[in-house]
This record gives C-alpha cells, structure tokens and sequence, in this order.
C-alpha cells in the first residue's frame, strides 16, 4: 500500500493535468489497479466502452473514464471524464511514483558501503545507494537515484531527476539529461569497435574518446549498450525509448523521441531520424540515414539509407553474399517485372488473372 501521506487528490490531478471531475475531489489517489482488482482506496481506468461491463463491476474509489462511458461516473466516489484515459494514466502514475519519492527523501542519502570522490558533486535530495561508485568531478543532479552497484564515471554528469537500477554503467565524461531512467546493466559510454588493419592483417585499435550524450526524458534498457564516438560523441536525442539488449555503435546519432525495441542492433554512425520506431532484432548497418517519421518492421535488415519515411519491412535466408544481392535485386524488381509479363499477355491475347492485378 502506497504512503497516503505522499498521496494526491483530485483537485491536484485536475489542477495539473485537468479533466471533467465527477464526485468527492478530496479523494487521495494512492495507486492504480486493474479493473478486476480495484478496490475502495484505489483507482482504476477504462480506455473504451466495450469495457463498460467491468466497469460497472469494478470496486475502485476512482475512475478514469472516457466521454463514451462518463454515464458510469456516478457509480464510483470520484471519477475524472477525459479524452484520452490511457494517457491520463500515464501521466497520472507518474506523478504518484515522484510525489512517493519525494516523500522518501527530503535530504541526500549516501549509503556507507557507497564510495563518493572528494571532488564529485552530489545536489539536493540525491539518493546514493549501497556499492555504489562515483568517481572525481562526477556531477549528480537534484532529487537522482543511483541504484546498488552502479559506477559513475570521472567528469561525467547526470542530469536532475534521474533514475540508475542496480549496476549501471556510466563511462568517463558521459553526458546525460534530466529525468533519464536507466536499467539495470546498462552500459553507457563503453568503447565503441573500431580498429584499423596494419599490413600484417593485424588489428590496431583506434582510442574511442568522443563520449556520449544522452538528451532529456530518455529511457534505456537492461543491458543496453551504447558506445562513446570515436572522436565525436555518439548522440541520443530527447525522448528516445531504448528497449532492453540494444546495441548502439560508436557515432551513431538518434533523433529525438525515436523508440527502439529489443536486440536491434545499429552499427557506427548510422543516423536515424525522430519520431522513428523500430522492431525488435532489427539490424541497421553503419554509415547511413533514416528518415524522419520511419517505421521499421521486426527482424529486418537495413543495408542502404532510407530518405522517404514509410513502413519497411524485409526478412531473407542467409546466402552466399553474391547470391544474395542477385536475390535482392530480383525481389525489388518484381513489380516492374509483373507489370511488363502483364503487357506481354495482353499483347498475345491472354487473360489476366484479376487476383494478380
């Protein structure tokens, strides 16, 4: 059960959020629960009207609703009418989750197993957990927590609001915004693979010191991986969603509120555009460009740069390479190639299956 002194009313959620309220707006929002588990200190939500019988049968103290349910309202303590009660939610569980916490911490924490350099700088209501490390001129911004066994690197910086799960990794000099949330054993900052053949067909390793920068609101995955620049750093916009077992390559840029689902993998320097989603286990090679606004289906392979945003999508057996590429090219001629058999049969007389036009 949550803390009712960290908890919210009504009037508070309309206040910031707003909403048609209905009911006793004095009502402490405390937790939300599914419909079937809701009971009189909790609330609950209902996002379209085909969910009107649960609805009626839930015991929650406070009900989310949207227009096409509102007549429901009157069924429950409190409720709020809204557009767009999934979002509601959202926004709503989030101001739960910071008000508990700032209930829990009103001054900064070091645990003290924790190991804090003379010169790092921890600010207000920075909560600092078991294990953990910072290393010299490491900054940590108001009203952060550093999970159990996290490591954060000389010079580097977190912005106010952040959240670090247990053994997080954060390389020298990284750069990270306000109110990023990362999973537990992600790395950031780590070396990014780059090497250099000498003439003896040996690898020399170049020095990877070009950091990473990570804007506001991002969220990263469990062991995520994202790898510094070579010489400039490797940039992940504001709003970016990363999924759990992702791999960034050294310099690869991604624009702002661009989410990502797991095992994706994007080699150096890639550039992928905002508000792009990606399926899981989507591979995208170095050096190119995506689209703004470009959906990217599960499993697929993008070999060349994609300037026109749209949904692709494309999954081929491994092959020979030079197979390969003759198979693809085939593949991406195909309707040209239709259209031509198709004026070939007209031309000699033939019907034309309708199923195929």
């Amino acid at each position: 059960m949550a803390n009712p002194s960290s908890s919210l009313s009504v009037a508070d959620l309309i206040q910031r959020l707003g909403g048609d309220p209905r009911g006793d707006q004095a009502f402490a929002v405390l937790q939300f629960r599914p419909l079937s588990q809701a009971g009189p200190l909790d609330a609950a939500f209902a996002v379209h009207e085909r969910l009107a019988d649960q609805v009626s049968a839930c015991q929650a103290g406070l009900m989310i609703l949207p227009p096409s349910l509102a007549q429901l309202a009157s069924r429950f303590k409190a409720a709020i009418v809204v557009a767009d009660p999934y979002l509601y939610f959202a926004q709503v569980a989030g101001l739960i989750q910071a008000s508990h916490r700032a209930a829990q911490v009103q001054q900064t924490q070091v645990h003290p197993s924790a190991v804090v350099a003379q010169t790092a700088q921890l600010g207000q209501r920075v909560r600092i957990a078991a294990g953990v490390v910072i290393e010299e001129g490491a900054d940590i911004g108001d009203d952060t927590d550093i999970g159990p066994g996290c490591v954060i690197g000389a010079n580097s910086r977190i912005g106010r609001a952040g959240l670090l799960h247990a053994r997080v990794s954060v390389g020298a000099g990284v750069q990270i915004g306000q109110r990023v949330v990362i999973q537990s054993g992600a790395v950031l900052g780590s070396d990014g693979f780059g090497y250099a053949p000498n003439a003896n067909r040996q690898w020399v390793k170049i020095p990877q010191v070009g950091g990473v920068v990570i804007g506001d609101d991002v969220e990263i995955g469990a062991n995520t991986v994202i790898d510094q620049g070579t010489m400039s750093p490797t940039r992940i916009g504001h709003g970016v969603k990363l999924d759990n077992l992702i791999q960034v390559a050294h310099n690869v840029e991604i624009g702002d509120h661009t989410a990502i689902a797991g095992c994706v993998g994007i080699a150096g320097s890639a550039k992928i555009g905002r508000h792009c989603q990606i399926g899981g286990a989507a591979g995208i090679l170095g050096h190119l460009q995506i689209a703004d606004d470009t959906i990217i289906g599960p499993m697929s392979l993008v070999m060349s740069s994609i300037e026109t945003a749209g949904k692709y999508v494309g999954v081929m057996p491994l092959a020979p390479e030079r197979q390969w590429e003759k198979s693809a090219a085939i593949i991406r001629r195909l309707p040209e190639m239709r259209r031509s058999l198709s004026r070939l049969g007209q031309a000699a007389g033939l019907k034309s299956d309708p199923s195929n036009d």
